[in-house]
C-alpha cells in the first residue's frame, strides 16, 4: 500500500486520472480518495508493483485536465482510514448502477455543447458550484419550476432520447419528459 500525497480530490485530481496512471504500474486492489483531501491511497495485488509505482511515479507529473499535479508516494504498511461510508440515498431516489452503457455515455456526453450560448437554444447558467444547461424549457430555480409558455428552440436532445424512453419501459419515470436539465460538476464538487 501507498499514500498518494498530492494526489487527491482536494487539488483536481481525478480518479480516473489517477487510477489510470497507477494501473500501468500493476493491478490495482483499492484507490481511497476522500472528497476535499489533497492525497489518496492505492493497494495494489502485488508488492512488486507497488515498488514499480514508487519508483516511477513518485516525483512524477500528473496532468489533470489544465493542470498538472507532482505525485509524492510514499510506502504504508496498512490503510488504517477506510472508504466512506456508503450515502444514504434520500427518500424516493433510486440509485440504478451501470444504467447507461460506456457507449451511450459517450454519445450523451457529444450531445451536450457546453460551448453553444445561444439562449433561445437552450438556456446555459453558471451556478456557486456547477454548469446547468436546459432543453425544452428553462428551469426556473427562483419557482423551482419551468415557464411552459417559453419553450425553448431546443428540444431534449435525440441522443438523449434511448435513455430515457428505457427509464419509462423500466418504470423510473411515468412518462416521457419535455424538459432536461444538465449539470457539469468538475472533479470534487
Amino acid at each position: 500500500s501507498l499514500v498518494v500525497a498530492n494526489g487527491g480530490l482536494g487539488n483536481g485530481v481525478s480518479r480516473e486520472e489517477l487510477l489510470a496512471a497507477l494501473k500501468e504500474m500493476g493491478e490495482v486492489v483499492t484507490l481511497i480518495m476522500h472528497p476535499h483531501k489533497p492525497y489518496a491511497f492505492v493497494t495494489y495485488r502485488s508488492e512488486e508493483s507497488a515498488r514499480k509505482a514508487h519508483i516511477h511515479l513518485n516525483g512524477e507529473k500528473l496532468q489533470c485536465g489544465e493542470n498538472s499535479v507532482t505525485l509524492y508516494l510514499s510506502y504504508v504498511d496498512s490503510v488504517t482510514c477506510k472508504e466512506e461510508a456508503p450515502v444514504t440515498l434520500p427518500e424516493g431516489l433510486v440509485l440504478v448502477e451501470d444504467f447507461v452503457s460506456p457507449e451511450e455515455e459517450a454519445l450523451l456526453l457529444a450531445a451536450i455543447d457546453w460551448s453553444s450560448v445561444n439562449d433561445d437554444v437552450t438556456a446555459q447558467k453558471a451556478l456557486k458550484h456547477r454548469r446547468v444547461k436546459h432543453y425544452g424549457f428553462e428551469f426556473r430555480y427562483d419557482n423551482n419550476n419551468v415557464d411552459k409558455d417559453k419553450p425553448l428552440t431546443a428540444g431534449i436532445p435525440q441522443e438523449c432520447l434511448p435513455v430515457l424512453e428505457r427509464c419509462v419501459t423500466n418504470k423510473h419515470i411515468n412518462i416521457m419528459p419535455d424538459q432536461l436539465t444538465v449539470n457539469q460538476y468538475e472533479a470534487g464538487q
